[in-house]
């Protein structure tokens, strides 16, 4: 425990020195806007929906009215399932290693269940091995690194299991940060993902914080309120690119910023400005394998989609 406590002390104290602008500034990061997800009647109209991308297929995921709704790389629905299911009200899905489709659900409670690429059900995944005393709830689901990791936003708990159910890890991160100051803020996880290393990364907008779980169990935070480039208004998505660049939505402010791995400012994208290529309340972000960045925006924007290049 001792141990635990000087690695948060020390993570805690890195972060603030580079979220205070501590280091030499960063390659630049330009953001040009590509398309909007469509289908051949138009782009789609949807508002902060959650998207999730297969790495291995090069495929976009996403969820809306109890639908599965599939994309290819050129950002056109290829196939959608989901409204014959008997599982209950549908809040996300992902893709795994062998393309199978895992839908998280909720049927009287929350349900995991297998499908062929098609959406056919192959079988229900049951979450075992959990800690004494714990129970399994999700709103969020990421596939990384032969893993699925269930991020109960609301609760602000992660519980990492293996592809048949067995759970390996439960973090609460409310107890790691301090109950009180989560609670005195309001605070829950915003934003949530997972980056090639394995390392955790969510958003706590009432704390105007972005924080980093990495594998070794070292947690760092950075972030500072206010309303000029690089700091957070109400932060919300996050994601990260190839280069290990953190990347989070601000639906204050309207944008996208992006920080290297050392969490230093870098640049941000977008504006307040409803025509194409603007950005109108960012929320839900994701980044596919060549720096494809998928934004989820409201008032009926749908998802935006910026190539990133890197100077």
């Amino acid at each position: 425990m001792a141990e635990t406590n000087r690695r948060w002390s020390v993570g805690v104290l890195v972060a603030c020195a580079l979220a205070l602008g501590a280091g030499a500034a960063s390659a630049q990061v330009r953001a040009t806007y590509l398309y909007s997800l469509s289908n051949f009647v138009g782009p789609f109209q949807y508002n902060g929906v959650h998207v999730n991308v297969d790495w291995e297929r090069d495929e976009t995921y996403l969820v809306y009215q109890n639908v599965v709704r599939v994309f290819n790389r050129t950002g056109m629905e290829v196939f959608s399932f989901g409204d014959d299911l008997d599982v209950g009200g549908i809040v996300d899905a992902a893709a795994d290693a062998n393309g199978d489709v895992i839908v998280l659900s909720y049927k009287q409670g929350p349900l995991v269940t297998r499908c062929s690429f098609r959406g056919v059900p192959i079988g229900r995944i049951e979450i075992t091995n959990l800690p004494a005393g714990e129970t399994f709830s999700a709103s969020r689901l990421i596939v990384r690194n032969g893993l699925f990791y269930f991020a109960d936003l609301a609760a602000s708990t992660v519980t990492v299991t293996t592809p048949d159910g067995r759970c390996r890890q439960r973090i609460d991160f409310r107890r790691l940060i301090g109950a009180r100051e989560v609670e005195r803020a309001g605070a829950e996880m915003f934003g949530f993902t997972v980056d090639q290393d394995g390392s955790l990364l969510f958003t706590m907008a009432t704390l105007f914080r972005v924080y980093k779980y990495s594998p070794d169990g070292t947690m760092t935070f950075f972030g500072r309120a206010g309303s000029s480039p690089g700091r957070f208004g109400i932060v919300a998505g996050i994601a990260t690119d190839s280069r290990g660049d953190v990347l989070v939505s601000d639906k204050l402010r309207s944008v996208v910023m992006v920080f290297d791995k050392d969490f230093r400012f870098v640049s941000e994208f977008g504006s307040r400005d409803a025509r194409t290529g603007g950005l109108i309340v960012p929320d839900s972000l994701a980044v596919d394998p060549e720096n494809r960045v998928y934004v989820s925006q409201w008032r009926r924007r749908g998802i935006s989609v910026f190539a990133l290049a890197f100077d």
